[in-house]
């Protein structure tokens, strides 16, 4: 039983002010779940620009090729001579290398794609290193959704028609049926490869229909060349081991290949581009990796003749 003295003690304690407690703000779940789910644009992890063509839109994005590469002004100066020694040659051993040595830097362009899987599924990124305005640069057409991969065809199409040699890896068995097969989908011209006589059309406002014949260039393939040079020294021929033993290069962060299709799927679900700023760069070092080893197996074959 409480006492009026005890009673008396409780009424004071319970006249002291409480300590001020700190507020709490307690923001609504959806305004967190935003803030989660905040986008990065494309333009902020690649500038470029919309193009548009006969087929459609796509976005570009354009840079000389020393931006990315600083070194490539002097590599390639250091190479020229053996190139220009070997155009003159009366006996080229393979007619690709010769036509390479022939149009390097100005008609020769790399190829490599991002694609959706294997073959027969779309090509959403072309990365090209072509000539222009006096330079080498690298030129990456990327389709922002499904509905623009017409228009990156028919850009790539615009510039090989003003080239004479393409060069990739391994393009002989993916890239470029894969190029010819997409086009065909789009009814992007006719694949002339089979030997019809229709002339290749020429220039860069070429604008492929239906029965246009397709731009014909000489095909110098790395991977086969590669292989001859260096299968027995080297533990493979893959792109990167002859970036990291032939190039001197090792790359770290990059993503794996078999990440990209996801990649690309989730941009075009939701439009947020930090997957795709891997994937443009993993493509980018490709380029870079052709361009060297082209250079290399040309020297590499000269120092074996002399």
């Amino acid at each position: 039983m409480l006492t009026d003295g005890i009673r008396a003690r409780l009424a004071d304690l319970n006249r002291e002010a409480l300590p001020g407690a700190r507020a709490v703000v307690i923001e609504p779940a959806q305004k967190r779940q935003n803030l989660r789910r905040r986008k990065t644009s494309l333009e902020d992890v690649a500038p470029g620009r919309e193009i548009e063509n006969d087929s459609g839109t796509y976005y570009l994005i354009e840079q000389p090729l020393e931006q990315l590469w600083p070194l490539a002004g002097r590599f390639i100066e250091d190479k020229l001579p053996t190139l220009q020694r070997d155009a003159t040659d009366e006996n080229p051993p393979r007619p690709e290398l010769a036509a390479f040595a022939e149009h390097f830097p100005r008609r020769v362009m790399y190829l490599d794609l991002e694609t959706c899987g294997f073959a027969g599924s779309m090509v959403f990124l072309i990365g090209l290193v072509c000539w222009d305005g006096g330079r080498l640069v690298l030129r990456q057409l990327f389709a922002r959704d499904y509905s623009q991969e017409a228009a990156i065809m028919q850009a790539l199409w615009q510039t090989a028609a003003e080239c004479r040699v393409l060069s990739t890896f391994n393009g002989k068995s993916f890239d470029w049926p894969m190029i010819h097969d997409r086009s065909t989908v789009h009814h992007l011209g006719i694949d002339c490869r089979a030997g019809a006589t229709a002339g290749s059309p020429s220039g860069a406002n070429v604008t492929l229909g239906p029965r246009d014949p397709r731009p014909e260039l000489v095909h110098f393939d790395l991977l086969h060349h590669s292989r001859r040079r260096w299968k027995e020294t080297l533990p493979n021929c893959k792109l990167q081991t002859l970036e990291r033993f032939i190039c001197g290069r090792r790359r770290s962060g990059d993503i794996p290949g078999e990440a990209i299709p996801a990649a690309y799927h989730q941009f075009v679900r939701n439009g947020d581009a930090r997957g795709i700023k891997a994937i443009l760069h993993h493509n980018a070092l490709d380029l870079v990796t052709l361009l060297q080893l082209s250079l290399e197996i040309v020297v590499v074959r000269s120092a074996n003749e002399t």
